[in-house]
C-alpha cells in the first residue's frame, strides 16, 4: 500500500505537529511494509532515520492551490491508496480515502483565544471537511470527546492513538552538562523550565505571577526558563510586563527556540516542569518531561490528567494561589521532587511511538479495506 503524507509540518523548525509526524514516520516504517511518499513545497533538512520505504515528493503553488488541488492530483499520478494528513486539513478535491489527525479542538472550543483575522483559517467550512474524513485519529479520550460532541462525528469513526516522548528524552545523570546548559541561559542552579509555543491557552502570565506569589510568600527564588515561540494565531502574550509588575524582570528568562539537545539538557536540568495550560489535546512537552525524570506540576484539566497519571502534581490553572502553592512545593520539598522524578519516569514509559505506529497503520489498512 501506497501512504500519501502531507509533509509540509517538517519544513523549517520542528514544533510539535512536525515532532510528531517525524517519529510517527520513524516507527511506520519499522512496523509496516508500507511505502510512505513524503509530499512537500520545499526542501527540508534530513529525517533523523534512513528508510527506502520513504520518497520525497517537491512541487510549488500557492498555499490553497497546493493543499486543495495539486496535493490530491500529484498523490493520483503517484498511485496513492490513501491520504495521511498530520495536521487537521483535508483537500477540497478528494481522490482517495483520507485519514487525518485532530490534535485538538481549541479553534472550535475557545475562538477567543485567537486573533480574528485569523479564525476564518478554522471556520465551519474547514470543520466541514475535517467530517469528511474517512477516519479521524485523536491522541487522548478528552479530545475524542470534543471531536464527536462538537463535530458531531459518530465515535466509531475517531480513534485515539496516544503519542509519546522521542527516544532521545530520558536521564542524564551528567551534572557537568546540567551545570553547562544553565550556565549558558543564566538560570542559577535551581529554575522552573516551561515549554511550547507562546500562546493565550498556555496560561504563562498566570504561570508568571505564581512564582510571583512564591517569591513574596515563601522567599522561593528560582527563575523561570519560559521555551517557545509566539503562535502567529494568538492575541500577544505579555510575558515581559508580567514579569516587570511582579519585579521578576532579571528572574524570567524567554528564548524562542532551543536544539533538541538543549532541551533534553534542560528537562534535567530544571528543579521543577510546570505546564499550566488551560487545555491540550495531549500535552506533549509534559510527557517529555516526564521521561527525563524532571518533577512535573501541570494543570488538572482536559487531556492533561491522561498524561500524566498519578506522577504528577497537579493545580487549577485558573488559580494562580494554588499553582503558586504547587511550585513552592515542588521547588522545596526534595523528598516530593523525587516521588515525582520516578514517577514520571515509570509514566512516560508507558507511552510508546512503536505502538502508536502500529495502531495507525492498522487505522490505515481497516480504512483502505
Amino acid at each position: 500500500m501506497r501512504i500519501g503524507v502531507e509533509g509540509r509540518t517538517l519544513q523549517g523548525k520542528r514544533y510539535g505537529v512536525a515532532r510528531y509526524l517525524s517519529n510517527l514516520l520513524r516507527n511506520l516504517v519499522e512496523v509496516s511494509d508500507d511505502e510512505f511518499v513524503v509530499y512537500l513545497s520545499e526542501p527540508i533538512e534530513p529525517l533523523s532515520f534512513d528508510s527506502d520505504a520513504i520518497e520525497q515528493r517537491i512541487f510549488r503553488a500557492p498555499s490553497i492551490t497546493w493543499r486543495h488541488l495539486r496535493l490530491p492530483l500529484e498523490m493520483k499520478r503517484d498511485r496513492v491508496d490513501l491520504h495521511f494528513s498530520p495536521s487537521y486539513f483535508v483537500p477540497l478535491l478528494r481522490l482517495c480515502p483520507a485519514v487525518v489527525v485532530v490534535h485538538d479542538l481549541t479553534f472550535k472550543v475557545h475562538p477567543e483565544w485567537f486573533a480574528k483575522d485569523r479564525r476564518m483559517r478554522f471556520d465551519d467550512f474547514f470543520w466541514r471537511e475535517v467530517r469528511r474524513a474517512d477516519r479521524i485519529v485523536t491522541e487522548s479520550e478528552h479530545s475524542k470527546s470534543d471531536i464527536v460532541r462538537v463535530l458531531g462525528v459518530e465515535p466509531s469513526r475517531v480513534s485515539v492513538i496516544p503519542a509519546a516522548a522521542d527516544s532521545r528524552f530520558g536521564p542524564l545523570r551528567d551534572e557537568a552538562r546540567a551545570r553547562e546548559v544553565r550556565d549558558r541561559f543564566g538560570l542559577g542552579d535551581s529554575f522552573v523550565f516551561t515549554a511550547g509555543a507562546i500562546h493565550t491557552r498556555r496560561n504563562l502570565e498566570r504561570l508568571i505571577e505564581a512564582l510571583g506569589m512564591s517569591s513574596r510568600d515563601a522567599g522561593v527564588d528560582s527563575k523561570l526558563l519560559i521555551v517557545g515561540t509566539p503562535a502567529p494565531f494568538s492575541p500577544p502574550v505579555d510575558i515581559e510586563g508580567t514579569a516587570s509588575a511582579w519585579g521578576l524582570s532579571e528572574r524570567v528568562v524567554h528564548v524562542d527556540y532551543v536544539s533538541e539537545d538543549d532541551l533534553l539538557s534542560l528537562y534535567n536540568a530544571c528543579a521543577a516542569f510546570v505546564y499550566p495550560s488551560l487545555y491540550e489535546g495531549f500535552g506533549l512537552p509534559v510527557i517529555e518531561a516526564m521521561a527525563c525524570g524532571a518533577p512535573v506540576a501541570c494543570s488538572n484539566v482536559t487531556s492533561l490528567p491522561e498524561v500524566g497519571g498519578d506522577a504528577v502534581l497537579y493545580f487549577d490553572p485558573l488559580n494562580t494561589e494554588e499553582i503558586s502553592g504547587a511550585v513552592t512545593s515542588v521547588l522545596t520539598d526534595e523528598a516530593l521532587r523525587k516521588r515525582l522524578s520516578a514517577a514520571g519516569i515509570e509514566r512516560a514509559g508507558t507511552f510508546s511511538w512503536r505502538r502508536a505506529a502500529e495502531e495507525t497503520d492498522a487505522v490505515f489498512k481497516e480504512v483502505v479495506g
